[in-house]
């Protein structure tokens, strides 16, 4: 059995994100209804404890990949049971794969702040530009690592690289190239969904009113067996996605009972779908560990948000952490098929707690080049190229001649 395997059955329930969306400057435009409710807006540009946050999550997300996973992974990976590598960390560090739901709440938060004031066609290019570029690069590098190199992943078809590459393998039934790629998924449908309220025109009701119909939805659809709604909803990361949107309105505008009692409803939700024995985010039989150390962590990423939303963090404004913030994909992306194999390579090499750094470090270097000289160039291209097309149904002008 391979890693993937190991993975596969880990994560199934586990279903294991990040994206880790862009944060974007906060638009100033309102509509005239929204400025008799609304305080004044915020100033523009980066969160940089938002930026920090989503690192550290890329990061933990990371060490557990390495160090924390389900021991049948684990001595896949370093030819070794886990107590002999890892014996008192481990279970530990296998909480890192929660840094998955605090990508969630911020992406939540993030979404909603890079769509204010824009049209649909804006926010479309702006998330194509953002996810698909870094994608590309991920799964091509992963498919050459695992088609060349003695890697821990296997040797899929090569059809799966195909249907990878359209970000739609989870409908298409086909498994994914590396199995950090199911967050992505999610990501997908809440941007489907939001799209409509774009489309619509942003305003504090109209955003309010969609985290209350996703909310019922997400407990409705599952209860109704309603797979295609179930699928679309993702109950089990949905309260992550909509408190980040509510935390966002509270930055936005101001904290009021409606939005608070959004937040606590989702809080309510994560907790219920954390720690459900069947149907829920985790697999107890894969990872059993203590409740206590699940509700306290989660806690806490709700109360790191709301303290970015209630502005307690504006006077952090490092510049490095803006530029953490932009490895965070490239990060989550690329560390999973390489680093393990460099670890799967090395293992017994090298002491584990310096190869585990050293590949840290390195991916996150091989993160920063990536960026700056691929992803980055190719994105800049798609956004022109995208901005002078047409996105309309009629047809092109004929050439001439």
């Amino acid at each position: 059995m391979t890693l993937r395997d190991h993975t596969a059955v880990a994560d199934k329930a586990d279903e294991g994100r990040v994206e880790g969306a862009a944060t974007a400057d906060v638009p100033v435009s309102r509509a005239p209804s929204e400025r008799k409710e609304a305080a004044p807006a915020r100033r523009k540009g980066r969160l940089a404890a938002l930026d920090g946050l989503r690192f550290l999550a890329a990061v933990a997300v990371v060490v557990f990949h390495f160090t924390g996973q389900t021991p049948p992974a684990m001595e896949h990976i370093w030819g070794r049971p886990y107590q002999a590598v890892f014996p008192d960390s481990h279970r530990y560090l296998a909480y890192g794969r929660l840094g998955v739901d605090l990508f969630f709440l911020i992406s939540g938060f993030v979404i909603c702040m890079s769509a204010w004031g824009r049209s649909p066609r804006d926010f479309f290019i702006s998330r194509v530009t953002r996810l698909y570029p870094m994608y590309w690069i991920g799964v091509l590098v992963s498919a050459a690592v695992i088609y060349l190199f003695s890697t821990p992943m296997g040797h899929p078809n090569p059809r799966v690289v195909f249907a990878n590459l359209t970000m739609l393998q989870r409908p298409l039934g086909v498994a994914s190239l590396d199995p950090v790629y199911w967050t992505l998924w999610p990501e997908l449908c809440f941007y489907l969904t939001f799209s409509i309220v774009v489309w619509m025109g942003l305003t504090y009701t109209r955003v309010a009113v969609f985290c209350g119909i996703w909310t019922v939805a997400a407990v409705l659809a599952p209860a109704a067996h309603l797979p295609l709604m179930t699928v679309l909803v993702n109950p089990t990361s949905a309260p992550f996605f909509i408190a980040g949107m509510a935390f966002y309105l509270m930055y936005r505008f101001r904290p009021t009972p409606l939005l608070w009692g959004i937040v606590l409803m989702s809080w309510l939700l994560a907790m219920h779908f954390i720690l459900a024995p069947h149907g829920g985010r985790l697999n107890w039989d894969a990872w059993n560990p203590w409740r206590g150390w699940l509700v306290l962590l989660i806690t806490g990423f709700f109360a790191l948000i709301a303290a970015i939303a209630l502005g307690w963090t504006s006077r952090i404004q490092w510049r490095w952490l803006s530029v953490a913030g932009t490895l965070t994909f490239p990060l989550y992306l690329l560390h999973d098929v390489v680093g393990l194999t460099a670890v799967h390579h090395f293992a017994g090499r090298i002491d584990a707690r310096v190869l585990v750094l050293s590949t840290v470090a390195g991916l996150v270097v091989l993160s920063y080049v990536v960026h700056r000289l691929v992803e980055r160039p190719i994105a800049l291209y798609m956004r022109r190229w995208l901005n002078s097309a047409s996105f309309g149904l009629e047809a092109p002008p004929t050439r001439r001649g």
